[in-house]
């Protein structure tokens, strides 16, 4: 190795990610996944691979063949990292796996538990058709052993909140109950995840149709009640949730066995709980950004997945579900005017001011670059201000600039004829006139932009 993992600094792991060499970084999982093992330590492991999961998504080194990973597999769409106690639909937390794989653990034979870890120890990590002969019997087994434990909860208040408990958070238990549902169903939901695109599909062919009918007809025969989870999957792979009432409406029409009127309504709970999560997430996401560009591209790509969201409520969902989309869309519209408009005028305005002001160069050059962004910003947000209704937030904000541009540069123009080198060196001038042109270009475009450059340049000439 080219460093001693040791050494890697763990406690600034988001800013050295995609320094540590990828020997490094593959030694780092498999000593931190041989560690997880260890319930007592699970939960700090368990962070630490959140923080490297980006680059893990890029290098997809070869991890350990552990047992509670190969127990993960059939729901591995559905995990999310959260950060608060609020479950979407459809999705499982992260924070469940451990919990859930020790309960089973708890309610196992351990030899028996022994016995499936060896056999995956066994098998080579491309061998799918043995792991799927492994997964067929461990799966499940699993799904027997949790099934009976959310049973005997379900009839006694007292083993429910026993067993709430012992999860840790009241949420985990709806968790361990959507787990339960997929493992009973793994074998179907594994083949579909095989046959599908990974992730960001955004169009369904008409192989895709026939996996996806497939499965649904497959769980439907088994047992209909988990057909959500069928398209649980199918909603994780989408770029556009809006598609699954297409999805759905194709899946009818090739006469499917499953009930797509009730899996259709599935699906827009799911739609509605997962929209309303992407408040916190866009807003961790605006926290985390460390331009204004960057927020506005966040909230665009945030927006157009609520309007498409809305769009498929609108379709099929019921009323109050329509509704909860449409407070989300507010909500959304306060965030993004809260954390991304207001928030940033304070910055605006000193950047403004700084250019118009006797700030040193470098000063100068911050200030707009400041500005540069601050007006990419406000471009971006306009392609989707009318969606949220801040079309007056964004187009005051764009205007107030173009005017505040507009008098810099005619004061710049009016320097440069007065000719007092004490008040602009000719260095300074040019220097000037190039952040002036600049901004113009951003924020009224190249034709206006070019004749102050001639006017300017001429200026210049004879300054």
């Amino acid at each position: 190795m080219s460093t001693n993992s040791n050494d890697i600094p763990l406690g600034n792991l988001e800013s050295q990610l995609f320094k540590i060499p990828e020997e490094d970084l593959t030694e780092l999982v498999a000593k931190l996944e041989r560690r997880a093992l260890d319930p007592s330590k699970a939960p700090g492991v368990g962070k630490i691979l959140d923080q490297l999961r980006p680059r893990l998504a890029i290098l997809k080194p070869q991890r350990q063949a552990t047992l509670v990973r190969f127990f993960t597999e059939p729901f591995a769409d559905l995990l999310y990292t959260t950060g608060e106690p609020r479950k979407p639909v459809g999705r499982i937390p992260r924070t469940a796996i451990v919990p859930c794989y020790k309960l089973l653990q708890k309610h196992s034979e351990p030899s028996r538990i022994e016995r499936y870890q060896q056999d995956l120890d066994a098998i080579e990590p491309d061998n799918d058709e043995a792991l799927m002969t492994l997964g067929t019997g461990f799966w499940r087994y699993a799904s027997g052993q949790l099934r009976r434990v959310v049973d005997e909860a379900e009839k006694d208040k007292a083993a429910k909140q026993a067993l709430i408990e012992s999860l840790g958070d009241p949420f985990l238990y709806s968790a361990l109950k959507e787990i339960v549902g997929v493992l009973e169903v793994a074998v179907p939901v594994m083949e579909l995840r095989k046959a599908l695109p990974s992730t960001g599909m955004s169009h369904v062919t008409n192989a895709n149709l026939e996996d996806i009918c497939v499965a649904l007809n497959t769980v439907h025969q088994k047992r209909p009640a988990n057909a959500e989870f069928v398209v649980f999957v199918i909603l994780a792979r989408l770029r556009n949730p809006a598609m699954i009432v297409e999805i759905m409406q194709r899946v009818e029409e090739a006469g499917t066995l499953a009930d797509v009127s009730a899996v259709t309504n599935v699906a827009n709970e799911a739609i509605v709980s997962q929209t309303e999560e992407k408040i916190r997430t866009l807003g961790e996401k605006i926290q985390s950004s460390t331009s204004c560009k960057s927020m506005a591209l966040q909230a665009e790509s945030y927006v157009k997945e609520v309007v498409g969201a809305a769009s498929a409520i609108g379709n099929t969902g019921s009323r109050m579900q329509s509704r909860q989309v449409a407070r989300t869309k507010t909500e959304m519209a306060d965030l993004v005017r809260r954390e991304m408009l207001e928030a940033q005028d304070n910055l605006t305005s000193a950047n403004m001011n700084s250019l118009g002001g006797s700030s040193s160069a470098r000063d100068q050059i911050v200030a707009q670059k400041g500005v540069e962004d601050r007006i990419i910003s406000l471009r971006i947000a306009s392609r989707f201000a009318n969606e949220l209704d801040l079309e007056r937030d964004v187009n005051r904000r764009l205007a107030e600039l173009e005017e505040s541009v507009a008098e810099q540069s005619k004061k710049l123009l009016a320097d440069l004829k007065k000719r007092d080198y004490e008040i602009l060196s000719p260095e300074e001038a040019e220097r000037q006139l190039f952040t002036q042109v600049r901004l113009t270009e951003l924020l009224l475009g190249p034709e206006i932009a070019n004749r102050l450059r001639l006017e300017g340049e001429q200026l210049l000439r004879d300054y």
